[in-house]
């Protein structure tokens, strides 16, 4: 048997070195103009949308804090509108005396959350050019979402920008409370049915074109003369009514 000389050994070496880089070094990273457009966010959890979430399906703490911009930029892709038709009529606008009885009504939608976690995106931007006009509320995904005041539901809703959505009326029937991209609504919940507050309507999701990583509520008021109308209304910040 032929023995390879030293030159052609050192060449065999150098070819399979080659090849191990070319095998350890793999394909190419895709860089971001090669990514593209992000791919669509994941289906909601929740097979069943009248059912709780089971507890092994809940996320942990939704970890955005600090400056209001880390909020806004984790939220900026959720432009859900609570109405589909903003009335701005005089006589549909909130009062100052109504105002000031449905602020001694209002509690926290959100399980755990307290008025200092709270942060005014009303006046944000989403979309491009459109107020968002509602307040987000960020909550681990299966938070329980309460009831903020004594009233009945009017309206059990699938949006497509909002999710699974429930309209209600305040005790007063001149307010709609808006609660939007819930992963669930409470068992029995049903539309008419008296509500108390502190009550729990549903649970904290992202259903709706709320962002994946990003469960939370979204929560509007509107001033109506008209309960019947519950997509109708004068938008009113929350914001200023949950602060002491």
């Amino acid at each position: 048997m032929t023995v390879p000389s030293y030159s052609s050994r050192f060449a065999i070496l150098l070819v399979l070195l080659a090849t191990a880089c070319k095998i350890e070094d793999g394909p190419p990273k895709p860089t971001d103009s090669a990514i593209g457009a992000p791919p669509p966010a994941p289906a909601s959890p929740i097979a069943d949308k009248s059912l709780r979430p089971a507890a092994d399906v809940a996320d942990p703490a939704t970890t955005v804090r600090g400056t209001p911009s880390a909020v806004v930029d984790a939220l900026k892709g959720d432009t859900a509108s609570s109405l589909t038709q903003v009335d701005t009529a005089f006589v549909f606008r909130a009062t100052e005396p109504d105002l000031v009885v449905l602020q001694r009504e209002l509690a926290i939608p959100v399980a755990g959350v307290t008025a200092s976690a709270l942060y005014d995106t009303y006046a944000e931007l989403r979309g491009g050019t459109r107020p968002h006009e509602a307040l987000d509320i960020l909550a681990p995904r299966g938070t329980p979402v309460l009831s903020a005041a004594n009233g009945r539901v009017l309206k059990l809703f699938d949006s497509k920008a909002g999710g699974l959505m429930v309209y209600a009326a305040d005790s007063s029937e001149r307010f709609i409370l808006m609660y939007g991209h819930l992963d669930a609504y409470a068992p029995g919940l049903a539309e008419g049915q008296k509500l108390e507050r502190g009550q729990q309507i549903g649970v904290v999701g992202t259903t709706g074109n709320a962002p994946a990583g990003t469960p939370h509520l979204h929560f509007a008021i509107a001033r109506s003369n008209d309960m019947k109308q519950w997509w109708k209304g004068a938008p009113v910040n929350p914001f200023p009514l949950f602060r002491p």
